[in-house]
């Protein structure tokens, strides 16, 4: 007759044998390999905000807040020549962009039911594609093809690292899931990447990123577009939930701020002094995707 003790030993014992049972502990490949006919919708929403607080009383002010949503439909298929292809269908969108806290026109509405086509390489990378050109201004078309941007070229265990800085990863725009379609300030960034754990079939990525700008960018202002001088940093963090088994991705969501001054100099005759415009920058952004069940 087992005693208590021996239960309980072997109680511990099945949950930690359940445990293991459900951890992946050896290399993954994030590589897609969609098949024929696998369909997907997925949520997107963005958000950027960019606040310029002025420098005295002829300084710079401005505060523009831009969001979008959508939903998309992904569907894999053959082509003619029996190659792979993508599609999104784009089954919703808004688009939203405020100036000093007053809406502007949107003009996305006649994007819903049109669809952005596109061809994959090996490794994941954009090959080919076709959409239009409303998707792009809206930043949605950036945000899918920024999806794969995070994805080693390598298989990667459980704790191991990799991105920009040691070439395996796909720098793109920015190498993270984003857009710069819909915030002002041009910047550069890196980003790295770990993979902090596998259970379930579902994998999670962990990244941090690094944001830079000095030089040039367009500042939307409510009386139009300025050139300014930028000078700024950031920091963000990056998630990525992906069903491995199913090569796709549950959700990501990229988190960003920028902070840093920016100055004007408007043009000026022979003779006269200049007079600098200046303001200091806060911009936040979050971006996201995610499985619609």
């Amino acid at each position: 007759m087992a005693t208590k003790p021996k239960i309980l030993f072997l109680s511990l014992l099945l949950l930690v044998t359940a445990a293991n049972a459900g951890a992946q502990n050896g290399p993954v490949s994030f590589k897609p390999h969609l098949k024929p006919g696998q369909e997907n919708r997925y949520q997107i929403t963005a958000s950027v905000h960019t606040v310029v607080t002025p420098n005295g009383a002829t300084g710079i002010a401005s505060d523009v807040h831009r969001e979008l949503a959508a939903t998309i439909m992904v569907r894999t298929g053959v082509s003619e020549k029996g190659g792979v292809v993508h599609e999104a269908a784009i089954e919703s969108i808004n688009f939203r962009a405020a100036i000093d806290g007053v809406d502007g026109p949107s003009n996305v509405a006649s994007l819903v039911g049109q669809k952005i086509e596109f061809v994959l390489d090996d490794s994941g990378r954009l090959a080919k594609c076709s959409m239009p050109e409303k998707a792009v201004d809206a930043g949605l078309a950036e945000l899918i093809f920024s999806l794969t941007s995070w994805i080693p070229n390598t298989e990667v265990a459980v704790g191991q690292s990799w991105g920009q800085a040691d070439g395996n990863v796909s720098a793109g725009e920015y190498g993270y899931i984003s857009t710069t379609k819909i915030a002002d300030i041009s910047k550069g960034a890196t980003a790295m990447y770990k993979l902090t754990g596998v259970e379930g079939g579902k994998a999670t990525i962990d990244g941090q990123i690094a944001l830079r700008q000095s030089g040039a960018s367009l500042l939307t202002v409510k009386d139009g577009r300025m050139n300014v001088n930028v000078i700024a940093g950031g920091k963000g963090t990056t998630r990525v939930e992906y069903d491995v088994e199913g090569n796709r991705i549950l959700s990501a969501t990229t988190d960003t701020t920028l902070e840093g001054r920016l100055v004007h100099i408007a043009p000026t005759r022979e003779g006269e002094k200049m007079q600098p415009r200046e303001g200091a920058l806060v911009e936040t952004s979050r971006f996201s995707i995610k499985l619609a069940q």
